[in-house]
């Protein structure tokens, strides 16, 4: 009887040679790997390529760290470790990460009332659903990330499911902006944050990132010679570029201005070389339910694509060189009346 091909091949995540040796025995067992009854083979296995295969550091965290909202020695549990201790080995991922992950991928599994077998919780398209479907919350490239950790667990335990073309995530629509409602609320939320430097960064993103279209990564970056104030109102420079604060900011700013020592960064010390996340790893340590600043910068641009700004203009503004997504935030921008829009395309206002 010839192999199958799935067995042998080596994939875009690595070679999954391996996997011959259980890809058809060990998956069928996930969740009584310490069980006493498998059969020897099962256990010669196990012992060979799953928990032989982790450092003493990693198999002790995997055995007796605890998993939030899991009750320990239950049968979900169990499969959830077993999926580790079994894949870990064959990836590149912290078995503490692979462990997280794993675990809200499993109950969120159980909570569509899948059943705990491998087949059905490890399955490409399982995955694909719920990187398609859950944390919406979460950006883009976190969940393309997750996705791609659970896809190599998947190789390793029923490789026979590879390849299959997921869903492209990059393909979905880009984040909405926020509502008058909602900015209103963050507004509050800046304003309850537990200290002065809390605050002033939490007025900083909104202020920079709704009022100007600065991105995340460039706020921490931002001194008092970057801001000009004029009879024209108040313009930032950042990143090579000049973009005019939205009049309805300008008080918050110069309130921001006033607080920070001239000295220092306006976001204060950045103690990191990697700064893409920093804005984000504020926030979730916040008081509050705090702002995306990605979704901020999006309100801003749809802002502007609304009161009809001159593309070329808010291209420059924004630090955009190519379409690409811009043209995605037009559906959240709304039709005018017929008569109006029938005047602009006539070209009455041009005259």
């Amino acid at each position: 009887m010839q192999t199958p091909s799935y067995l042998t091949r080596i994939t875009k995540f690595d070679d999954t040679t391996d996997a011959k040796a259980h890809s058809e025995v060990l998956a069928t067992h996930l969740g009584r790997f310490r069980s006493s009854t498998n059969p020897a083979r099962v256990r010669r296995i196990v012992e060979k390529h799953s928990y032989g295969g982790l450092t003493a550091e990693a198999r002790d965290l995997v055995t007796d760290r605890s998993i939030v909202g899991v009750e320990p020695g239950s049968r979900m549990d169990e499969f959830i470790r077993d999926s580790v201790t079994l894949a870990a080995p064959h990836t590149a991922y912290a078995a503490k990460l692979l462990l997280t992950q794993t675990a809200q991928y499993v109950q969120w599994c159980v909570g569509q009332g899948w059943p705990l077998e491998a087949n059905v919780i490890w399955s490409v398209r399982g995955i694909d659903i719920y990187s398609t479907t859950a944390n919406q919350d979460n950006a883009e490239g976190t969940r393309r990330n997750y996705r791609s950790m659970l896809l190599r667990v998947s190789e390793v335990l029923v490789p026979e499911e590879h390849p299959e073309r997921p869903t492209p995530l990059s393909h979905k629509d880009i984040t909405a902006p926020y509502t008058s409602q909602e900015m209103e609320a963050f507004r509050e939320w800046a304003g309850s944050q537990l200290t002065e430097l809390a605050q002033c960064r939490a007025m900083l993103m909104l202020t920079l990132c709704a009022g100007a279209g600065v991105r995340p990564g460039e706020l921490p970056f931002l001194r008092h010679e970057d801001i000009t104030i004029d009879e024209h109102g108040i313009l930032i420079s950042v990143t090579g570029r000049q973009v005019p604060l939205l009049a309805e900011w300008e008080e918050w700013l110069l309130n921001v201005l006033e607080r920070r020592p001239k000295d220092e960064l306006l976001w204060g010390a950045v103690n990191i070389r990697n700064t893409s996340r920093l804005a984000s790893t504020f926030t979730e340590r916040s008081f509050g339910k705090p702002p995306r600043a990605d979704r901020l910068r999006h309100t801003w641009l749809v802002g502007h694509l609304a009161a009809a700004v001159p593309m070329k203009d808010l291209m420059r503004a924004a630090g955009i060189e190519k379409i690409q997504h811009l043209h995605l935030l037009l559906q959240f921008v709304n039709l005018r009346p017929d008569d109006e829009s029938r005047r602009l395309l006539r070209g009455e206002a041009q005259r």
